[in-house]
Parts: C-alpha cells; sequence; structure tokens
C-alpha cells in the first residue's frame, strides 16, 4: 500500500506534490488542533476536580467543628418566631398595611424543606407605594420578624404621580417539628 502510494505521488508533477504535501498539512494541523483542545479540556478537568476534591477534604477535616458550630446557632433559634408560608404571607400583608401600603399581591412559592429546618417563600408586591412608606415597611419587617430576610427588591417608578411598584421575594425560615 505504502509503495503503491509511493508510486502514485513520485509519478506527479511538482505543483501537484506540492497541493498533496499541503493538503497533508492541513489534515495533520487539523488533527493536532483537536487533540490540543482535548488535551486542554482534559487539564482543566483535572484541575477543577482536584481543587473541588481538596475543598471537600478541607470541610470533611473540619467536620465536628462545623457541626458544632451550626448546633450552637440553630441553639438560638427562637421555635416561636419562625414562621410557616402562611403566617409569612399575613405578617407581610400586616406589616404593609400598618406602613399605609394597602394595594398589594402575594403569591406563595413551594416550600423548601431541609429536614428540621423549611424555608417558606413569597412573591410580595406593592403598587402605588411612595419611598417613606416602603422604607418604613423594610425597616418595621425586620425589626418586627427577625426570621424573615428579602431576598430581592426591586423598585420601579410609576410615570404619574410620583409613586413606586416594589417587587419583592420574602423568605422565612421555620422549625419543623418544635
Amino acid at each position: 500500500m505504502i509503495a503503491t502510494f509511493r508510486a502514485y505521488y513520485l509519478g506527479r508533477s511538482l505543483r501537484e506534490k506540492a497541493l498533496l504535501a499541503g493538503f497533508a498539512l492541513i489534515v495533520v494541523v487539523m488533527w493536532f488542533s483537536h487533540f490540543a483542545g482535548q488535551v486542554g479540556d482534559f487539564w482543566r478537568e483535572a484541575r477543577v476536580t482536584t481543587a473541588e476534591l481538596a475543598a471537600q477534604t478541607r470541610l470533611l477535616n473540619q467536620r465536628d467543628a462545623i457541626f458544632t458550630s451550626a448546633q450552637q446557632a440553630a441553639s438560638k433559634f427562637n421555635p416561636a418566631s419562625t414562621l410557616n408560608g402562611l403566617q409569612l404571607t399575613t405578617a407581610a400583608t400586616g406589616l404593609a398595611a400598618d406602613a399605609g401600603l394597602n394595594q398589594t399581591n402575594a403569591g406563595e412559592e413551594p416550600d423548601v424543606s431541609y429536614g428540621e429546618f423549611a424555608v417558606h417563600t413569597v412573591n410580595f408586591e406593592i403598587s402605588k407605594a411612595d419611598w417613606s412608606s416602603l422604607t418604613n415597611f423594610a425597616i418595621a419587617l425586620q425589626k418586627r420578624h427577625p426570621y424573615i430576610s428579602i431576598k430581592s427588591f426591586q423598585i420601579v417608578a410609576d410615570k404619574v404621580g410620583g409613586t413606586h411598584t416594589a417587587n419583592m421575594v420574602l423568605s422565612s425560615v421555620e422549625i419543623v417539628g418544635h
């Protein structure tokens, strides 16, 4: 086979030999480029995996300290102050009304449970609100309910009247089973 290819190649003119050699070179360069990309991907994945394993090893080595810290933090929770999804919606609506914000809309999202804890989330919208009422609402929310957090807060200015529409995502932690 090689002898046949050699005879074919040697029987060609110089221009055809150069053209065949150029095609062969292009194929080799394309193959090498692909191979180099695969090697680069392998090394990147190897570095990422090594870093993840190192992080996991560090966490496993600190397992007792992390567990003790988590237990200390959990012992500071007051189960009576935690809110379920309905209480979260009721508290937010009540505080909005206390702040003079009457045009509200709340929609609950599915709860997420982590064993002894559950996280409840509510999409809360306030329409036609002035800036001071929104500020009073946010301050009152944090003062009265320490286990409610504002995960996102977006304010859009209304075109007329100097009012705003506020969209926020509120979440609360509940200690389940206590």
